[in-house]
């Protein structure tokens, strides 16, 4: 599948040259690298076998448009034509973008080339992909030779489903350069199409109402939904310009009905201190724990966090206190 770089605003998208052996995709590559401008291409890597080869260069399309913003580099890849070389075959198909299937005209390669064709087939299904939904180009190749089978021939044998489809010759070049281009332009097509599916998924998501800020929560939807990262759930409205004062659920009871303020207020406003959820300490040998002497006002730090102030008796007395702000950040409603 296509790259995306965005720190170059580039998008790459892989060819792959398929077909039998000796049909023409190492000359077809190996003219479209000598015809490019050194600038817009890589450099010709050639991985060999025994008997074939596997070349791959990539180059950046001056004259193509954009998608999205981004240019389009493409990467050029042929497989080898052996039988035996299947699995380096599959694996070359790896993310690929369009194909682009030579043909060999010649009509003693009739049986080669279906062959090649049903194997491309078969291998596309390893990675879950059809054919059909591919950008595909067929290319006639070797069409200056003798004893050629007709157009009209290879396309009932081979173009079933009435893709693009080019007479060439890989040794003059002719055809070649347009094979490619209609390839490049099928890609194109294709990515702009995923692209706005996306970006229509995305606008679809967005179009749906917010509950958080549209509606308040009710009771049965909130106990319905699990809290995240151990944080309590709230029960809440809000409303643009001003908040409305939210009820905090949580434990212990003795913070649930704690008031919310967004203002300036000081954090402390009761004279008296609000009984602790933990019993006085009795005299034991135990050492004294810190204990909640005072709940202050739970303050608005914005839609999605709460901050409440507490004080903490130090001491068994409560004359020393320790004053902590606990803050509750509630990530999503759902």
């Amino acid at each position: 599948m296509a790259i995306f770089n965005y720190k170059k605003r580039e998008i790459s998208a892989k060819i792959v040259y398929y077909g039998p052996a000796l049909c023409g995709k190492t000359t077809n590559v190996q003219f479209i690298h000598q015809k490019l401008n050194p600038r817009q291409r890589g450099e010709l890597v050639s991985l060999a076998t025994d008997a074939d080869r596997t070349l791959f260069f990539d180059f950046l399309p001056i004259e193509l448009e954009n998608v999205g913003g981004f240019k389009t580099r493409f990467q050029i890849y042929t497989v080898p034509g052996q039988v035996y070389y299947n699995s380096t075959r599959k694996a070359v198909l790896t993310g690929v973008d369009g194909v682009i299937f030579v043909a060999d005209s010649q009509i003693s390669m009739k049986q080669e080339n279906l062959e090649s064709l049903n194997n491309l087939i078969e291998n596309l299904k390893y990675y879950n992909r059809d054919v059909n939904q591919i950008p595909l180009t067929l290319q006639y190749n070797k069409r200056d030779l003798d004893n050629v089978m007709s157009i009209e021939e290879l396309d009932r044998l081979l173009n079933h489903n009435q893709v693009s489809s080019f007479a060439a010759s890989a040794v003059t070049g002719g055809g070649v350069l347009q094979t490619l281009t209609a390839c490049c332009k099928q890609v194109l097509q294709d990515l702009k199409r995923k692209s706005m599916r996306t970006e229509q998924a995305a606008a679809s998501s967005k179009s749906k109402p917010d509950i958080s800020l549209a509606s308040p929560v009710t009771k049965k939807e909130a106990a319905g939904s699990s809290p995240k990262n151990g944080l309590p759930e709230a029960d809440t409205t809000l409303k643009s310009p001003q908040p409305q004062k939210l009820p905090l659920q949580t434990k212990p009871q003795s913070l649930e009905n704690a008031a919310i303020t967004s203002d300036n207020s000081p954090p402390f406003t009761s004279p008296k201190p609000v009984q602790p959820i933990i019993e006085t300490h009795q005299a034991t040998d135990k050492p004294f724990k810190p204990e909640i002497a005072q709940v202050g006002k739970a303050r608005l730090v914005d839609p999605y966090t709460i901050t409440l102030p507490l004080r903490l008796s130090t001491a068994a007395d409560q004359h020393n206190l320790l004053s902590v702000d606990i803050t509750f950040s509630i990530n999503d409603f759902q």
